[in-house]
């Protein structure tokens, strides 16, 4: 099997992240909606693992942080909304 790629899956990671945030209503149930909606890459996608484990990390964290603040959220996922504005 082949090794994941960390710095492609932290781009897919961050990138999914940041689309969530930009194309949602901004709230974290809203953010965590958008992500479960969002398809899982084809069979033949490029970097197609590293897409499917940091979307699925990205829901995960949602998911199970919830109760957190969005903020302190991003920062566990290592996602930087403030290099994107």
């Amino acid at each position: 099997m082949k090794s994941i790629d960390g710095n492609l899956y932290r781009k897919y990671l961050n990138e999914f992240v940041l689309e969530a945030l930009k194309y949602s209503d901004g709230t974290k149930s809203g953010i965590l909606h958008y992500l479960n909606d969002k398809p899982e890459p084809g069979r033949f996608s490029l970097h197609r693992a590293e897409k499917i484990k940091a979307l699925r990390e990205a829901r995960q964290a949602m998911n199970e942080h919830l109760h957190w603040p969005l903020d302190i959220i991003l920062s566990h996922l290592g996602v930087d909304v403030r290099e994107n504005e």
